[in-house]
């Protein structure tokens, strides 16, 4: 059995699990890295926060759903409303049977992801993008997550692992 969590990726002063958004999610952190204001986390069970972490950051969020480490689903959103989505390792995902048009197409994915990037005021690589959605998890889907934040011009450095509180969800 393998990894089944989320990576959470917004930009705010204060760490990402100080956030309502975050603490209302009720998941317990595992991972954490920053790329200036940027920050990643890794958390457990699932974290679903709900939209109002756009407007708390008042940037850009990208949301990652690890199933047990095969693939990954994947939800942006930005301030001004764009949107997208797609699913990482997409026929992993057709094989649990995840609809369509929840993988969405990798071209189109990748151009409304690129534009997401560059709201974000990151420089996406459009080679490393495109690779990065239509690559199958080997082994790892989370090691897709990385590939993914790195081609849309995140450069996490200095990841640290977080104690989980005893009690806590994971």
């Amino acid at each position: 059995m393998g990894f089944s969590g989320s990576f959470i990726v917004a930009r705010a002063e204060r760490p990402l699990t100080g956030l309502t958004a975050m603490r209302a999610a009720d998941t317990a952190p595992l991972w954490w890295a920053r790329d200036g204001e940027w920050q990643i986390l890794q958390a457990c069970p699932i974290a679903d926060p709900d939209s109002s972490i756009i407007s708390e950051t008042r940037a850009p969020v990208l949301v990652c759903h690890v199933v047990d480490s095969d693939f990954v689903t994947v939800r942006a959103g930005s301030p001004d409303g764009l949107t997208w989505g797609c699913a990482l390792s997409p026929e992993m995902a057709r094989d649990y049977g995840i609809p369509g048009e929840w993988i969405g197409d990798a071209a189109e994915a990748g151009e409304r992801a690129a534009a997401w990037a560059r709201e974000a005021g990151l420089e996406p690589d459009p080679v490393a993008l495109g690779a990065a959605l239509v690559a199958e998890c080997d082994p790892l889907a989370e090691d897709l997550v990385l590939a993914l934040v790195h081609a849309l011009g995140f450069r996490f450095r200095d990841g640290a692992e977080l104690d989980v509180p005893a009690g806590s969800a994971g």
